[in-house]
């Protein structure tokens, strides 16, 4: 389809080939994320993508549930369902923290590594909620894969997605989960307060309080947002961000958009820095082991792109010799 053509070009072919319209910023993306996996011609594969497990024939059983889970009453009670998780979470948040606290002096290393351990089943669940969406349409959705982030993704055939309702229903079906997942960790939290039930719930609580309504990582908050306004989503939020307050928006949807995140981002560190403060004052050893965590997350994100440079340092010297 690209054969060397310009991308307003193929924004105007899309339509015929997609069955639907897309904007100039939209095909653009698409572009860079082809050209990241090494699909288009003269581009190299920058992926780590590994296979986690083939979700089609649960997605083909599960896929009939969506009916319900679409439906207006459901999203009244998860709705509700949030509403309770922040009324329990305020309840008992003064022994949450205390538990957290305990953790970091009592069991530091297995604190580090039970955070990410147990986020693994969850994250898959997550991603099995998009899936499932997808499935329902139509759409293939030949595995769930482990992205070169440490984080997960599910591989599907989107394009069946083409109203507006059934996007939405897709992006939103991932926190959909985790807020039934947050739900049942913290009434079993209400009840019963051992330590490896807070390694399931601590990870779930900070994905909610800081990154559930973030702009960034091609967060599903975002791309809700911008689908709900017909708008595109912004590949870089920052720059988008920056050129919007001293631009200004060139529309009305652009210029909710540009609130909302700038909402989103203010939210965010006023969370940030409550936390830190509550931390500081009860236990400094969480931040550190925080730290850590997100270090170690940041190696292995990082791993193939520095073991990839030092094994190519003999051939980087060999040919600087050749040359001088």
């Amino acid at each position: 389809m690209c054969d060397g053509r310009s991308v307003e070009e193929l924004k105007e072919l899309a339509p015929g080939h997609l069955g639907f319209e897309v904007t100039v910023e939209q095909v653009r993306s698409t572009i860079e994320y082809l050209a990241d996996l090494g699909l288009l011609e003269a581009t190299k594969s920058n992926s780590d993508y590994r296979r986690v497990v083939d979700a089609s024939a649960l997605v083909a059983r599960l896929a009939p549930l969506v009916r319900v889970l679409i439906s207006s009453w459901f999203a009244f009670v998860t709705v509700l369902a949030l509403v309770v998780c922040i009324l329990l979470l305020i309840a008992d948040w003064s022994r949450f923290i205390d538990r957290v606290a305990e953790a970091a002096r009592d069991y530091p290393i297995p604190s580090v590594l039970l955070y990410y351990l147990t986020f693994i089943p969850i994250a898959l669940l997550h991603e099995l909620g998009h899936a499932v969406v997808v499935g329902y349409y139509g759409g293939e959705v030949p595995e769930i894969v482990i992205r070169k982030n440490a984080h997960f993704a599910v591989l599907c055939n989107s394009t069946v997605l083409k109203e507006r309702k059934q996007l939405l229903s897709y992006l939103l079906m991932g926190t959909v989960v985790d807020v039934y997942i947050w739900l049942a960790l913290l009434v079993a939290f209400h009840f019963n307060s051992h330590y490896l039930l807070l390694m399931f719930l601590l990870p779930q609580t900070v994905y909610f309080l800081l990154h559930s309504y973030s702009i960034f990582n091609n967060s599903d908050y975002l791309k809700v947002i911008a689908t709900w306004l017909d708008q595109p989503t912004p590949v870089h939020p920052w720059d988008f961000l920056r050129r919007g307050w001293r631009q200004g928006p060139q529309s009305k949807p652009e210029r909710q958009l540009l609130y909302i995140m700038t909402a989103s981002v203010i939210i965010k560190l006023l969370m940030s820095a409550f936390l830190i403060w509550t931390f500081v004052r009860k236990e400094y050893r969480v931040l550190i082991l925080y730290a850590i965590y997100k270090g170690l997350i940041y190696v292995i994100s990082h791993s193939q792109r520095c073991v990839s440079r030092f094994t190519q340092w003999p051939t980087r010297i060999a040919k600087a010799g050749v040359t001088d």
